[in-house]
């Protein structure tokens, strides 16, 4: 079976950092850069509209840093791992409580990407769909299946079809053991 590209958003408001990364992202043929933002105030209606498996962003940009744009995507509910990209180490702690996962400092060298792109891989479980990997971390925040729903803008007999075929897809017996699965396979 084919493995599915790994689709990505670059933001950053530096153009030439953007320019360096997509540059650097070209080495690794299971990535694909599906949009890109040098405008920290639009990239969330770009990243939601677009729905990336991974965020490349920048942490200090005007008006909205990267730490904000984070928590905004979680607070719409977008579940896109997050890369942040940065010059300044000491952000660390912030962007690992915005469930950040991975911390790069500029410049970035090709080792250090390639490092955060094979733990991406690895971690990334492609048996599941991008709507059964939602209604897990939904599930993992304590939704039911109408709330998931409604979130989701589907009905809840879809919710608890999907919930029956992930049970089935990782062989769990219950929502308790999925969230245990879903935490060891890095989904949450």
């Amino acid at each position: 079976m084919h493995e599915a590209k790994i689709k990505t958003v670059l933001i950053d408001d530096e153009q030439i950092a953007l320019d360096r990364m997509s540059i650097l992202l070209r080495h690794f043929p299971e990535i694909e850069i599906i949009g890109q933002s040098s405008d920290p105030q639009t990239c969330v209606e770009l990243i939601i509209s677009n729905e990336p498996d991974l965020i490349f962003i920048d942490i200090e940009m005007p008006g909205k840093t990267g730490l904000e744009v984070a928590d905004e995507l979680q607070k719409c509910m977008v579940f896109s791992k997050i890369i942040f990209v940065t010059s300044h180490d000491h952000y660390a702690i912030e962007a690992i409580k915005s469930n950040a996962f991975d911390y790069i400092l500029k410049p970035v060298s090709i080792k250090v990407l390639k490092q955060a792109i094979e733990r991406y891989r690895s971690k990334r479980y492609l048996n599941l769909s991008k709507q059964e990997v939602n209604i897990i971390r939904l599930l993992a925040k304590g939704l039911n299946s109408k709330q998931i729903g409604e979130s989701l803008h589907i009905s809840r007999h879809t919710v608890d079809t999907h919930r029956r075929k992930i049970l089935e897809k990782t062989a769990c017996k219950n929502s308790v053991d999925l969230i245990v699965y879903a935490t060891e396979k890095n989904i949450l």
